[in-house]
């Protein structure tokens, strides 16, 4: 009975102290146009954090690291297609998918391009929510943000620390830093990748890459 006053007591101040952070960095951010372009959740974690509309219409699904980093090299062109679906046997991360038990999620594609809309009951709503965001994307204030999951290789990083967007955040699990976007991510991780980058969020991650902006 006690251990769960305590662990109750526990909680009400953990969440009192993120709530003190949480309006620390509100306050901080000056900038409230800017848009997060991410290969995962990450990107509408950051607006719900913030309290801020999502300028993104990279939440709530995924790209694995390949088709991500598709998408960025050419990210108007993208953005400016018909987004399509296909069925999980057209995916040509078919087997995977299914693996994850994920043959339930509506898999968009532009071009060559496929994404995962995992947080999706279905193709229209999925359709409708992308449509309606990429319309507010902020090309003059991107940031651009990849984590190591999803099929993502040391290739992958060299490449997304390689593209030409001034604010680069690469989410990583090792400690010693390779490239200058890099950020070690003390989450959720396994031996090889980061598991989860949206639990607990922000975690250890500095927002300065969203705090730089005036």
């Amino acid at each position: 009975m006690l251990g769960r006053y305590i662990d109750k007591f526990k909680r009400k101040v953990n969440k009192k102290i993120y709530n003190i952070k949480r309006n620390r960095v509100r306050k901080a951010v000056k900038c409230k146009d800017f848009t997060v372009i991410s290969n995962n959740c990450w990107a509408g974690k950051v607006y719900q954090y913030l309290d801020l509309p999502y300028l993104s219409p990279t939440a709530g699904l995924y790209f694995f690291a390949e088709d991500y980093l598709r998408f960025l090299s050419d990210l108007k062109y993208y953005l400016s297609l018909d987004l399509q679906f296909i069925s999980v046997e057209e995916s040509k991360y078919s087997e995977l998918l299914k693996k994850r038990n994920q043959t339930y999620v509506p898999i968009g594609k532009l071009d060559n391009v496929e994404i995962v809309f995992l947080h999706y009951k279905s193709e229209s709503e999925a359709k409708e929510k992308w449509d309606r965001r990429k319309q507010r994307v902020n090309y003059d204030k991107l940031i651009v943000k990849l984590s190591n999951m999803n099929l993502c290789s040391e290739k992958h990083m060299e490449e997304f620390s390689a593209l030409p967007y001034e604010n680069k955040i690469l989410l990583n699990i090792r400690k010693k830093p390779k490239y200058d976007c890099e950020i070690y991510w003390a989450g959720k991780k396994s031996q090889t990748e980061v598991l989860n980058d949206t639990e607990p969020f922000p975690g250890n991650l500095s927002l300065k890459k969203i705090l730089r902006f005036r």
